[in-house]
């Protein structure tokens, strides 16, 4: 005999009895329907903002309540990126505060100085080989995020030594002991910042697999890391190339590609490439990227015999249509030099440029990955393939296309 299933209205009225009790129980408004208004501000992600307009056009910024994961080789721009965003935050946001949990002594007075990081808003803990261990430091980074810090960055869990293989002989076998630990640790970090409302940042590097054939690369820190982590950001150091308006100067410049491995805040293409460049001792040229946007979005024009002109929206690029300038100049400049030198004198023409800039989506300054890449991350997420050869095979892409 068949049976007869309730009505929606049963149903519903059955549910809603559940959510009642169960709410009731926990003490707070923990199951509901996703049109309740407290679960749609929940399920909203928010993000702190990154500095660099191209990679904020890519990203938006880190998500908070959640965990980010920064990948990349030595000296690839990993900590800068993380500084500068915990800098611009602070600029922007006189509540946040800043916390940073170091395991490889990179970080000095003269670092945080350069970014004009608020030292009183920023939290700095430094592992001691000699009186702590990873289990330590893993305590007080979940105790920062119970006691409310905005952002917090570990650099790195690569560094951090579980207590037992300090107190154990060096012949002692200590098999995934990080990773074991690691694992445990995203239990426990996930659900917590998820509750502080903050922002964690985990630096890891990418190194040699001794036990693959070539001694390929991989992620270090178990497959809990790269699985916990909503956003996967893969930083590389590029060449800037003759041709680049950066490669007369590029001894005092480095150009930065970073790949968007993995990104579930996002609904648009989450498998992004953005080149991004930062000038020693000073951080992102968020100037150089607002001047070669202008260029690319047409408020700059370039154009024959080295000119760069500026033409009112909607008349015909002639050069005697040209724009006036506020002191009845015509707005061209002939060589790169000249136009860099106004531009410097001017802050207020810069703003100007900078507005119709920020007016715009940024879209053209993010390139989606290839479809090769694009196809290899598809397989790795079905974990058809392993960190190691995920990290290996988008390499060989990109040494390919740098070569091209």
């Amino acid at each position: 005999m068949a049976i007869k299933p309730k009505s929606k209205a049963e149903r519903m009225k059955s549910l809603k009895t559940l959510i009642t009790n169960i709410n009731k129980k926990e003490g707070y408004n923990a199951v509901n329907f996703a049109s309740d208004p407290e679960m749609i501000d929940r399920m909203k992600v928010e993000f702190y903002p990154v500095k660099s307009l191209a990679l904020r056009a890519a990203i938006q910024g880190l998500p908070i309540g959640k965990m980010s994961l920064i990948v990349g080789n030595p000296d690839s721009g990993k900590t800068s990126f993380l500084l500068e965003t915990i800098a611009y935050n602070q600029e922007l946001d006189p509540d946040f505060i800043g916390g940073w949990l170091e395991s490889e002594g990179s970080i000095s007075d003269e670092l945080l100085d350069m970014f004009n990081i608020d030292k009183s808003r920023f939290i700095y803990y430094e592992i001691d080989p000699d009186n702590g261990a990873a289990e330590k430091a893993l305590d007080y980074a979940k105790a920062l995020c119970q006691a409310g810090v905005s952002m917090l960055v570990i650099n790195s869990l690569k560094c951090l030594v579980p207590k037992k293989e300090t107190t154990d002989s060096m012949e002692d076998a200590n098999v995934a002991l990080s990773a074991r630990l690691n694992a445990k640790f995203m239990r426990v970090i996930i659900p917590t910042i998820a509750k502080s409302g903050t922002a964690l940042a985990i630096v890891q590097h990418k190194s040699t697999d001794i036990g693959s054939y070539g001694g390929g690369t991989t992620i270090t820190g178990g497959r809990a890391i790269v699985y916990n982590s909503v956003l996967t950001l893969d930083f590389n150091k590029i060449t800037i190339k003759s041709g680049d308006p950066y490669y007369d100067k590029k001894d005092d410049f480095m150009r930065i590609r970073v790949r968007c491995l993995k990104n579930h805040v996002t609904t648009k293409q989450p498998y992004t490439v953005t080149d991004y460049t930062i000038e020693y001792g000073k951080g992102t040229d968020v100037s150089g990227e607002i001047i070669n946007a202008a260029y690319d979005f047409g408020i700059l024009s370039k154009e024959p015999g080295g000119y760069t002109r500026i033409y009112p929206e909607g008349v015909e690029h002639d050069k005697k249509n040209v724009m006036l300038l506020p002191d009845g100049s015509k707005a061209e400049w002939r060589g790169a030099a000249n136009f860099q030198a106004y531009v410097d004198a001017n802050p207020d023409f810069f703003e100007f440029i900078k507005e119709k800039v920020l007016k715009l989506d940024g879209s053209n300054m993010v390139e989606s990955m290839s479809e090769e890449e694009i196809a290899i991350l598809e397989q790795a997420n079905a974990e058809e393939l392993s960190e190691q050869e995920l990290i290996d095979s988008l390499d060989d892409v990109l040494a390919t296309n740098e070569d091209e």
